[in-house]
């Protein structure tokens, strides 16, 4: 489980044949949860792990270890404050990842 949230350590590292991803760091206040430049991080990191890769920009805790690459399917939540914004986090993210773009 990788967690953006306030409080708590992100750790990136895989561990899994998937990535499951909890984004709590949203707001309420904004229509998408997050902001576009947010949404944008966000789909690349999506992309990064589905291609079976480890995002550059995430914290590890063992840097060292490199999880095999493979394709992986990624979950990711948006779990926010009152949690009335994050179908439209959800709708946001998902229209960034299916534009087909490749990741750097």
């Amino acid at each position: 489980v990788y967690a953006d949230h306030a409080k708590y350590p992100d750790i990136a590292d895989i561990t899994a044949d998937f990535v499951y991803a909890r984004l709590q760091t949203g707001s309420d206040d904004n229509p998408d949860c997050y902001t576009p430049k947010g949404l944008d991080e966000w789909a690349a990191r999506v992309k990064t792990w589905a291609q079976g890769k480890q995002p550059a920009d995430l914290r590890r805790a063992d840097p060292a270890a490199d999880a095999p690459v493979k394709p992986r399917d990624v979950f990711v939540y948006f779990i926010t404050e009152g949690k009335v914004r994050a179908p439209f986090g959800a709708m946001a993210l998902m229209k960034r990842v299916d534009q087909g773009q490749p990741v750097p």
